[in-house]
C-alpha cells in the first residue's frame, strides 16, 4: 500500500516545515501504514498534521506529549494517531463523542471532523 505524503496532508496551521521535520511526518505517516497492513484496513480518507508539534520556534520536535497526527478511514470507522514514539488506531464510528474522552488534541480532532 502505497501511504500519502506531504502533498496529501492536511495541515492545522498552515506553516513552512524544515526537511527534518517534514522526515519526521514521513515517518509517522509510515508508521500509521504498517498499523494498516497488519490490520488489512483501508488507507485513510483524511490526514491531519499539526505543524507546532514538529517543529517549535525552529527546533525539531522527535515526539510529542499528545498524538500529532491523526487520520481517519471512513470506509472503516477507524482513527488512527501517532505521537511521534506511538501509533494506534480505534474504532471511531462517532468522532464528535471521542473529543470529550480522548488524548487527542480537540483541536486536532475538531479540524478533522470539519474536513470530512
Amino acid at each position: 500500500m502505497s501511504l500519502p505524503r506531504l502533498p496529501r496532508m492536511n495541515s492545522l496551521r498552515q506553516r513552512n516545515l524544515s526537511a527534518a521535520a517534514s522526515a519526521l511526518i514521513e515517518f509517522d505517516a509510515e508508521s500509521v501504514g504498517q498499523i494498516i497492513r497488519a490490520g488489512h484496513g483501508h488507507e485513510p480518507d483524511i490526514w491531519v498534521i499539526d505543524p507546532d508539534r514538529y517543529e517549535k520556534n525552529g527546533r525539531v520536535l522527535r515526539d510529542s506529549d499528545s498524538p500529532r497526527m491523526v487520520a481517519y478511514s471512513r470506509q472503516d470507522g477507524i482513527l488512527y494517531e501517532t505521537d511521534g514514539c506511538n501509533a494506534c488506531s480505534r474504532a471511531a464510528k462517532d468522532l464528535n463523542s471521542l473529543s470529550e474522552r480522548n488524548e487527542v488534541p480537540a483541536e486536532l480532532l475538531q479540524y478533522l471532523i470539519s474536513l470530512l
